[in-house]
């Protein structure tokens, strides 16, 4: 497999999402932005000289030349990208590759949408997209996991979403004081919701996030009776 082309993107903006979490918002060249025609492509990230890591694009093909990124702490490649990537810094991105999640066979039909972690990059990218064209679409509804309050990303767009449509169920695993949401994992919750009552017929789900709960979320979609060939996932 031929290595991939690096090219210097320059950082417009960075933040910090969450504790753990930082944000950062790309200017990508055209030739690149022209490549990203999917919501949850990824991109190789690496900092001058430094080793490449792969990260999810957290914005839509819509985006164009701003691409969004969610780094988590923790990591060898990530620190580095994250301590170098400040307003005006450059690293070096790939063009975005991969299948990400395909939309347009959610037209007609209700969306499920589970995101554990920094799952939620991708998922982010796709609910973007499928809100910009909800006329077609039946209902939209994410679960999204994390530990606790703290933990959870994009907290300023939620009322956005709400208001566009969106039935949004943030879970929490190991919730502190002050917490009054779910509690558990995304997959049992959903599970014992019934999925916010959607025709399992008419229905198709994106998943992204850890194994375990990929993996016990399709076992409960099945048990719902959602075909398999209708379950997507982005790990």
């Amino acid at each position: 497999m031929d290595a991939p082309t690096f090219f210097p993107v320059p950082v417009l903006e960075a933040w910090d999402e969450t504790p753990t979490l930082r944000g950062l918002r790309l200017k990508l060249h055209p030739e690149l932005a022209g490549q990203h025609v999917a919501a949850g492509q990824v991109v190789h990230v690496r900092v001058p000289g430094g080793e490449p890591g792969i990260f999810a694009l957290a914005s839509p093909p819509s985006a164009a030349e701003r691409a969004e990124l969610l780094v988590k702490r923790g990591g060898r490649v990530a620190d580095a990208v994250i301590e170098l990537a400040l307003e005006g810094a450059e690293l070096h991105v790939t063009a975005p590759q991969g299948p990400g999640f395909a939309s347009d066979d959610a037209r007609g039909r209700d969306v499920l949408l589970f995101a554990t972690g920094s799952g939620i990059t991708s998922i982010r990218a796709l609910l973007h997209q499928l809100l910009a064209d909800r006329t077609g679409h039946g209902k939209l509804r994410l679960y999204y996991g994390q530990r606790d309050l703290l933990d959870f990303a994009y907290t300023d767009d939620w009322d956005d979403w709400r208001r566009a449509g969106l039935q949004l169920v943030p879970v929490a695993s190991q919730p502190g004081p002050g917490w009054k949401g779910a509690v558990g994992h995304v997959q049992d919750v959903a599970s014992a919701e019934a999925f916010g009552g959607v025709r399992p017929e008419q229905t198709i789900a994106c998943l992204s996030g850890v194994p375990g709960m990929i993996e016990g979320a399709r076992a409960a979609l099945a048990r719902f009776g959602l075909p398999p060939e209708h379950i997507r996932e982005n790990r």
